[in-house]
């Protein structure tokens, strides 16, 4: 297929990689060529060699897509699932991954396998899902990968295996994907297919949180706040961890930020920073943030 590159279009065909100017490309579009189409949505969609121009980049991704293009089609289902195109719906969306996939691009037998796992627009079927997530991983998607892990780790469309969940989320962990990361953290913090290692736990915790991962600072800031391995319980730490997660809107770090305020664990001791990080809590749903709450109003003097 076509790929940007220098100044040209590189095509992959059976003869060998064929590198055509901007212009070639569009004639091959204007000849109905779904190649060409699919290159011209690209380069309009991207900027390649042309002003970026998005309402002509769809265009040409449309066409691309109804010639048959499985590429296009796998595109058209990422800017759907990323909320940048509303031409199609969650169905469509559905049979242009299986479609595509049955192509062999990994991107959209990830698509297939995430359809079939969450039942979307199709039955669900975990066994088709592993599948697919097999056959992504097997290309080198390391989403696809941490997402075949945890069919393992539950048993879903394949036998229990925890210790081959714990292998699949490692290889993609040191791939880079941050789902993965965090789940190979808690795989060590809570033994799951390996043997409980609060060091490494904390390792990956923490490379997913320089990586932004809010989810891996708060088991940062329960570890903290509890000790491990050598290193004693950390008030401030753990503090810290909490505050950094709950800056990034994980909930139930707002309410650990509250209480720990409230109690002046690791801070100092502030009832309005206790009432402020709590409010936004409850008003994300959390009902020990709630309960909280009225334990502080019920405290207070009432007033004259």
């Amino acid at each position: 297929m076509a790929e940007e590159e220098g100044k040209g279009f590189v095509f992959h065909t059976p003869d060998g990689d064929q590198e055509l100017t901007f212009e070639e490309v569009q004639t091959l579009a204007a000849d109905g060529d779904p190649g060409g189409l699919y290159a011209m949505a690209m380069a309009y969609l991207f900027g390649w060699d042309v002003e970026e121009d998005s309402d002509k980049g769809y265009y040409y991704l449309a066409k691309a897509v109804a010639a048959g293009q499985t590429e296009a089609m796998t595109l058209m289902v990422r800017l759907f699932m990323q909320g940048e195109y509303d031409g199609i719906d969650s169905v469509k969306a559905a049979q242009m991954s299986i479609e595509a996939a049955r192509d062999g691009i990994p991107d959209a037998q990830l698509y297939a396998g995430l359809a079939y796992m969450d039942g979307v627009s199709v039955d669900k079927d975990y066994e088709k899902a592993a599948k697919y997530f097999r056959l992504a991983a097997n290309q080198g998607s390391s989403d696809a990968r941490t997402n075949l892990a945890y069919l393992y780790q539950e048993g879903l469309g394949v036998e229990k295996n925890e210790p081959k969940a714990f292998s699949l989320y490692r290889i993609a962990a040191r791939a880079g994907n941050l789902n993965a990361m965090f789940q190979l953290a808690v795989c060590y913090e809570f033994g799951t297919g390996t043997s409980v290692d609060l060091d490494k736990a904390v390792e990956w915790y923490r490379k997913g949180a320089k990586e932004g991962d809010a989810f891996a600072m708060e088991r940062l800031g329960y570890l903290y706040s509890e000790g491990f391995g050598d290193v004693k319980p950390d008030a401030g730490m753990a503090f810290e961890w909490f505050l950094r997660a709950a800056m990034e809107g994980v909930t139930s770090s707002m309410t650990m930020v509250g209480h720990c305020y409230l109690k002046g664990i690791g801070v100092e001791a502030s009832e309005e920073e206790a009432v402020k990080w709590l409010r936004m809590a409850s008003d994300n749903g959390d009902d020990e943030a709630k309960d909280m709450l009225s334990a502080i109003g019920t405290k207070r003097p009432p007033k004259i």
